[in-house]
């Protein structure tokens, strides 16, 4: 906070000319007077948007405020009509006041302004609800029962313990080093984001300066980091399994079904990428080993039906069929663990039980020659390696060429914001080409990344028409040849993009 009112009263005596920061100066902070404001990516909704460029020219003065779309299939869609922005009115800011963990700190704050007399009421919850929660205070000591009566007993104000950012109740402290060994703090992380943002190697940046994170202690929630100069930043892998714990309406669409409902995400992450600035050149990847977090929250999924699957085969535009290795593949299986002596090539680890696996360093799709899939150049000895199961997985989240089922999940997942007033990584996107909720089907899950979920997934099923809809407008306007970061994600590794299937998909859907 106090670096922020030192910010405020620079700008205002003119000290500080120009301050580059995230959405910090969207509310809560009053400067005016700027004579301009340049918004770098759509900020997620119309209201955003405004109050940012609102930034500029509060007093007499002309001001001009200009947004820099990014390559992000949200920003490109909206960059190619305008019209959609500047035609529209601000959204309505919805908020489940219901939500578990909402209420509960509604609850305390309440409760530190006035006791609960028995039987008072408060919203819409009814009054059962209402004494189940009220005795949970009491027993995690919160509150303490006497006379008829809810009385808040810990010394701190509990509003000050409630987030703005995030509905999740465990934040992460960032801790950094002066030049004297005093430890400060940088900042602090949300629990549900920690541990893609400050995992082991990650690199973490706070007004302009990087650091890298030397340790993650989920236990203590506390990050170790230390300031660096490097040419690259980190990207986090993960690895997602969804499980569907009761569905709440499911309906027949156009190419398969749509639905809603309670899942269960566990969700890991296997790896990081590492980044160079500016070029966006991959300079590696690493594996890492950290514990899986499961979220109960709510989900929209569509499934493709059978038909549609054939019709794509049929037609040359599915990939996601598992692949025929050729009639030779259990004696080159034999040869590449035999040459790597039974150990796994990344962790070392020892065959025991179950065979390790043999993993194609260049993925198999890629060698397709002509429309042929040269199985002699895939399979050669120097293309294989012996991982075991854990390692093998983590390797093909890192490696996975883009499907048009995977495409479909990215341009959803990038474009739903519009539709929900919601940043883009308030949703989480999952793809598999057989799902089992879904009768093994082809699938794509959209979910709420609140715990509980926050009303994203009903939405999302009620608008799937128009999401469709857009998504092909958006895809096959786009000027790529087979996938960019604007339309259905940038081709995997070996440059294969799957937007010409994406787009089968999508015709599938809209027909």
């Amino acid at each position: 906070p106090h670096q922020r009112r030192e910010i405020e009263q620079g700008l205002r005596d003119g000290s500080v000319k120009t301050v580059v920061a995230t959405n910090a100066l969207e509310l809560g902070i009053d400067i005016g007077g700027l004579g301009a404001a340049i918004l770098v990516g759509y900020p997620g909704t119309i209201a955003s948007a405004r109050q940012q460029s609102g930034r500029a020219g509060r007093g007499d003065d002309p001001a001009v405020s200009v947004l820099v779309a990014s390559p992000n299939p949200l920003d490109q869609f909206l960059a190619h009509h305008p019209e959609y922005f500047f035609g529209s009115s601000p959204e309505q800011a919805l908020v489940n006041p219901n939500h578990l963990l909402i209420l509960l700190e509604h609850l305390r704050c309440a409760m530190f302004e006035l006791p609960f007399q028995k039987g008072d009421g408060f919203g819409s919850i009814s009054d059962e609800l209402l004494d189940e929660y009220l005795e949970f205070l009491v027993a995690n000591q919160d509150a303490h029962f006497s006379d008829e009566k809810y009385f808040w007993m810990k010394d701190q104000y509990p509003a000050a313990n409630i987030s703005l950012r995030s509905a999740s109740p465990q934040s992460i402290v960032l801790q950094s080093t002066t030049e004297d060994g005093r430890p400060w703090t940088v900042g602090t992380v949300d629990g549900e984001s920690a541990a893609w943002m400050v995992h082991p190697g990650a690199i973490y940046m706070h007004e302009g300066q990087q650091y890298f994170v030397q340790e993650f202690n989920l236990e203590h929630q506390l990050a170790q980091l230390i300031p660096v100069g490097l040419d690259y930043y980190t990207e986090a892998q993960r690895s997602s399994e969804i499980e569907v714990l009761s569905t709440n309406e499911q309906s027949a669409i156009n190419g398969g079904e749509k639905a809603y409902g309670e899942i269960q995400v566990t969700t890991q992450v296997v790896g990081f990428k590492k980044i160079r600035w500016f070029t966006y050149e991959n300079l590696g990847e690493e594996t890492l080993d950290m514990p899986p977090s499961e979220l109960q929250t709510t989900g929209y999924w569509l499934s493709l039906s059978e038909e549609t699957v054939s019709h794509l085969r049929d037609a040359g535009s599915w990939s996601n069929d598992p692949n025929n290795y050729g009639p030779d593949w259990p004696k080159i299986r034999e040869r590449v663990r035999a040459r790597d002596q039974y150990q796994c090539q990344v962790c070392g680890a020892v065959e025991s039980g179950r065979q390790h696996d043999v993993h194609h360093k260049i993925p198999f799709r890629a060698f397709v020659r002509e429309g042929a899939l040269d199985r002699d150049q895939a399979n050669r000895l120097e293309n294989l390696t012996t991982l075991c199961p854990t390692c093998h997985k983590k390797v093909e989240q890192n490696v996975r060429i883009r499907s048009g089922l995977a495409g479909l999940g990215f341009v959803l997942g990038n474009l739903a914001p519009l539709f929900l007033m919601c940043d883009p990584r308030d949703l989480g996107i999952h793809t598999d080409p057989v799902w089992k909720p879904a009768n093994n089907m082809p699938s794509v899950v959209l979910y709420d990344h609140v715990p509980a979920g926050i009303g994203f997934s009903q939405k999302l099923f009620e608008i799937h028409n128009e999401l469709i809809r857009r998504a092909y407008e958006l895809v096959s306007e786009c000027e790529c040849e087979d996938g960019c970061p604007s339309c259905v994600g940038p081709g995997g590794e070996n440059g294969i993009g799957g937007k010409v299937e994406t787009l089968e998909i999508l015709k599938q859907l809209i027909k």
